[in-house]
């Protein structure tokens, strides 16, 4: 369908032969940077606080966007229901489409927006004929009060799940012959949530009357980025509308997004040369995001649009690991349990190595990783909580295989998935098991991870965290009662160093360790300078430091650590190597990066934290082999 076809389309921005229909960014998050309490129902603004709906519609206009979406997103009676709104759905989505037209101001055209109603609530079960038909009256009610309205077109948008978009579809398809833009937000790559392919998915969409297909927010930009890659085949439009990065929680305790609008602006662009030509900026995103991407979207030609995008980042390694006879690892072990880490980094140097538990139930490579590294030399595996909110097998669980196999765990503990009760149940837990090693942070938030109807606890920082379980270690439970003997815990904390306000960083360390942490370990840390500022800040912490270092695979994997992932900075002359060589070359060059930080690192520390990449372990096998036969050099 061509975007200058219809009236009621929106123009677009023109490069070359291409038409572009760009559409608005966030109205919630944006509303929350501009004051809005996080709390408040984003949608009854329509009718208390309508100005200020139009001034955010408006400023996205006034950025480029040719296509902006009412403020309905969770104007139906079940979501309105849980603010005391129940009655007021024909209210809301009607003063919505009045609010916007202002705005549009005949500058863009106004399409109805409809979320999921049991999309953050439930997780892979079939819809029974009673709850598609209870389904069907909610999606009716919100949309017969768009249409009458006097909407262009509609956008259904952020429906993990093709079954009930596809409810959702038949409902708007029935009222109008409008065009209708069907967003998913799967949360893998390729596949819904409920397991269809998105080639199936799109196509399904496409004859139950969909006219523009797409992907919009939980993925992101580079989420969605290799999703486009990876699609085997397509007809019609297509639309990518990705968050602004990764939600995470800032210096402040603020919730944010990673990445910025110039970033944000390349991977669209990438994606525009997989012929994708609707798009916008979904969680996270602001007018400048938008005036970003129309800006660089001007500056393209044809022949731009014809590069097309680069290779798909985070492909496991797959070179196997010889097991033994029986099939199964050897029982070794790496270091005695009596044999903490304080003591083995006064003498020699250290190294932890992250390996990332599995999201399925398959943990053959996980567990193969594990011995490959033992036998390497690693003196202990780390393993994450659920990091960035998506879901993995139980590093307890793993921590305690490891612990058969004589292989010493490291495990990391969160503040956002367990209230005070599982803490200390899961804390104690890991004591039985003998595993005596905990890192404590705070833990990703949950709202965009692989369950997002999920609650973020964070009970406690993981300052009073620390100061928790060091009580366990006097003998005392976290309500005060005795536990009949003490535990014995070595307690890390992680510490940042790529933040704005390095001295106030500091200074949350200095506490952490007045707290009771036992050592600390570092974000991921990619050039000299930074690691000689850690090494100079921390020298009279009193405990020892284990910093970071994580291999590069590629142009893109930089590009999405230093633009995407919270805690994570690439100077610009480690981009720059990066660019400056091939697909194929680009592996090699990175671990060079890496091998280059590690004997940088050996020169400041004795505590070496290796995090390997997408389960790459010939990697950080590599890496730990070159740390322990290089020529030992004194630490400054």
């Amino acid at each position: 369908m061509d975007a200058s076809t219809h009236d009621y389309l929106p123009r677009g921005v023109q490069v070359g032969s291409t038409t572009f229909v760009i559409g608005d960014g966030a109205m919630a998050t944006y509303l929350h940077q501009c004051g809005v309490p996080i709390r408040v129902c984003a949608e009854e603004l329509n009718l208390s606080s309508p100005t200020l709906v139009e001034d955010v519609h408006r400023a996205y206009v006034q950025a480029g966007a040719t296509l902006i979406q009412t403020n309905t997103f969770g104007a139906n009676r079940t979501s309105l229901e849980r603010h005391g709104l129940a009655d007021k759905v024909s209210d809301i989505n009607h003063a919505a489409v009045v609010i916007a037209r202002r705005a549009a101001a005949q500058k863009a055209c106004v399409y109805g927006t409809i979320g999921p109603i049991q999309g953050g609530l439930r997780y892979g079960s079939a819809l029974s004929v009673e709850e598609r038909q209870q389904l069907t009256g909610l999606y009716r009610e919100q949309a017969e009060a768009l249409f009458a309205g006097g909407i262009d077109g509609w956008v259904l948008e952020t429906f993990p799940d093709l079954e009930e978009l596809l409810v959702a579809l038949e409902v708007v398809r029935s009222l109008s012959q409008l065009p209708i833009v069907a967003n998913l937000s799967p949360e893998e790559i390729g596949v819904t949530r409920d397991g269809v392919p998105l080639d199936e998915a799109f196509s399904r969409l496409r004859a139950a009357g969909a006219d523009v297909t797409g992907l919009n927010c939980r993925l992101g930009p580079y989420g969605i980025l290799r999703s486009y890659e990876q699609l085997a085949r397509h007809d019609g439009p297509l639309a990518a509308v990705p968050n602004g990065g990764m939600l995470h929680r800032a210096d402040d305790e603020r919730l944010t997004y990673t990445g910025d609008e110039d970033n944000f602006a390349d991977v669209m662009v990438e994606i525009a040369r997989l012929g994708v030509t609707w798009l916008g900026g979904c969680c996270g995103t602001t007018p400048n995001h938008v005036r970003t991407l129309v800006e660089r979207l001007r500056m393209l030609s044809d022949e731009d649009l014809m590069q097309r995008a680069g290779t798909v980042v985070g492909e496991a390694s797959r070179s196997p690991i010889t097991l033994g006879d029986d099939g199964r690892l050897p029982y070794e072990r790496i270091l005695p349990s009596s044999e903490s880490l304080i003591e083995r980094v006064k003498t020699k140097t250290t190294i932890i190595v992250e390996l990332d538990p599995p999201k399925t139930l398959d943990c053959d490579r996980f567990l193969q990783g594990a011995r490959a590294l033992r036998a390497a030399g690693a003196d202990m595996i780390t393993m994450a909580d659920n990091s960035l909110g998506t879901v993995r097998v139980s590093n307890m669980a793993l921590a305690g295989m490891l612990k058969q196999f004589g292989i010493e765990p490291l495990v990391h503990v969160t503040c956002r998935d367990r209230n005070l009760i599982g803490q200390q149940s899961h804390l104690m837990g890991l004591h039985v098991l003998g595993v005596r090693h905990v890192l404590l942070i705070t833990g990703d938030p949950s709202r965009y991870g692989d369950l997002p109807g999920a609650t973020s606890v964070y009970d406690v920082s993981s300052i009073d965290l620390t100061k928790m379980v060091r009580r366990l270690n006097d003998g005392v439970s976290f309500s005060g009662k005795p536990l009949k003997r003490p535990a014995e815990f070595v307690i890390g904390t992680a510490f940042n160093p790529h933040v704005r306000n390095f001295e106030k960083a500091v200074e949350r360390l200095k506490r952490k360790v007045e707290a009771g942490a036992d050592y600390v370990m570092t974000q991921p840390v990619y050039d000299e300078r930074t690691m000689e500022q850690v090494a100079s800040a921390t020298r009279d912490l009193g405990v020892p430091v284990m910093i970071g270092v994580m291999p590069l695979t590629s142009l893109r994997n930089a590009e999405f650590l230093h633009h995407q992932v919270p805690g994570i900075t690439i100077p610009d002359h480690v981009l720059e190597r990066m660019r400056d060589v091939s697909v194929e070359e680009a592996p090699d060059v990175g671990f060079e990066i890496a091998r280059e930080l590690c004997d940088t690192a050996c020169r400041y520390f004795r505590g070496i934290y290796l995090v390997t990449p997408f389960l790459k372990y010939d990697v950080t096998v590599r890496l730990t082999k070159h740390i322990r036969t290089r020529a030992a050099e004194p630490v400054v």
